[in-house]
């Protein structure tokens, strides 16, 4: 009888609700269905996990195979849903990085793999590499502010971007370094749409701000100015873009043409780098608008002191393998020639050899499932690091997304 006054003494679970029912949350364990509630409060939640098997088949130094991973967290607000303007919104990448495949090889002067080189000296550690707010200004125009992770700049780029774990695995393929643009930096960003051409604008310390949330120190030591023009046109039928970068930098940096002399550090300012890229799909799909492969070239020219670029090649083709029959699957062939500054391989020799530096990557990979990519990236590396012999780099890669 007892029993049956506490079971008819209990409220109905349609009565009265409590925890994630009475918030209308769905329960934890019901990850698609709570990332989905989400989304429709204006908050897109994309984890994923990559995880790396690689090591050196040929070259100088170690040769055993390692494991890392990396996981990758991004979570964008829309700043309408928390009432505040339209056509804002906060951007944030978390990064994690693991295990003991390293992120350089063969005596390469460019990390091999981007996915574990980035951030910068923070392996085991949570770091946040990108978080601005972006706002909508008119119909043309956008401004970010806050703190950028560059290759997140590239997210959408067919070529370039992929954070190592989606499409080429060597830095310069995923984020071709100028020789000014820190690992991660603080600043503005603007984005402004005048057909046929595209404007950014970057204004930003010029120092690296991995570790940095609120400095007091901001443009203390310098700026590092940015614009870029990009046209959009068509050629053959496909489309084909043409652009053009300058970057400017105020900050002071090692003078090389001092290096071994009786002060040895001496300093000097104004460095910049101009390149020009081009780009021009070969094959479209007609039913998938964002399904297409092509060729893509960036060249560059800089001071190379203080900048340690003088001048650099990067071309390449890649996208989706529409020869295949396969639109899910990523394919990229790719290759870059680093001119380093004469002024430090002058100032090293002969207490260093420091060469140039140049490589061929090649991957595939191949969609399993939505949520799942397996994928293999070979480089072939003539390293910068003198006495080195050229390094075969192989490596196996599992993607999951959540």
């Amino acid at each position: 009888m007892l029993a049956s006054v506490l079971f008819l003494s209990a409220p109905a679970r349609s009565q009265v609700a409590t925890g994630y029912d009475a918030l209308d949350i769905p329960p934890p364990s019901n990850w698609l269905a709570r990332r989905a509630w989400l989304a429709d409060r204006g908050v897109s939640v994309d984890f994923r996990y990559t995880s790396f098997y690689q090591g050196l088949a040929s070259g100088t130094g170690e040769t055993d195979y390692e494991y890392g991973g990396k996981s990758d967290l991004f979570i964008n607000i829309d700043s309408s849903q928390l009432g505040l303007r339209k056509g804002g919104g906060f951007r944030s990448h978390f990064e994690y990085s693991h295990g003991d495949a390293p992120a350089n090889l063969g005596g390469a002067i460019f990390g091999v793999n981007t996915a574990l080189y980035w951030p910068a000296d923070t392996p085991d550690e949570l770091v946040a590499t990108s978080l601005y707010f972006t706002q909508k200004v008119g119909d043309r125009t956008s401004i970010a502010v806050g703190k950028f992770n560059p290759v997140d700049l590239y997210a959408q780029h067919p070529f370039y971007g992929g954070w190592g774990s989606d499409r080429f695995m060597n830095v310069v393929l995923v984020a071709p370094p100028s020789g000014l643009i820190p690992v991660v930096f603080m600043g503005a960003v603007a984005t402004v749409e005048i057909e046929p051409v595209t404007w950014i604008f970057v204004v930003s310390d010029p120092y690296d701000r991995t570790d940095d949330y609120l400095p007091g120190d901001l443009f203390s030591d310098g700026v590092l100015m940015a614009v870029n023009a990009t046209r959009v046109a068509t050629l053959a039928g496909r489309e084909t873009t043409y652009g053009i970068t300058g970057l400017y930098s105020t900050a002071e940096a090692l003078d090389y043409s001092l290096i071994g002399g009786e002060i040895g550090r001496g300093t000097k300012s104004g460095a910049y780098n101009i390149n020009i890229q081009f780009t021009h799909n070969l094959q479209e799909s007609g039913d998938q608008s964002d399904a297409a492969w092509g060729f893509y070239l960036k060249a560059g020219i800089a001071d190379g002191n203080p900048n340690y670029v003088e001048r650099s090649i990067i071309f390449g083709i890649a996208g989706s393998p529409l020869f295949f029959g396969r639109p899910q699957d990523s394919f990229g062939i790719g290759a870059y020639y680093y001119d380093l500054s004469d002024a430090l391989q002058d100032s090293l020799d002969p207490l260093a050899n420091l060469k140039n530096e140049s490589a061929i990557e090649a991957y595939y990979n191949w969609g399993v499932r939505s949520w799942l990519t397996l994928g293999l990236d070979v480089q072939y590396i003539n390293p910068a690091t003198g006495n080195y012999k050229k390094a075969l780099v192989p490596s196996l890669r599992m993607q999951i997304q959540f």
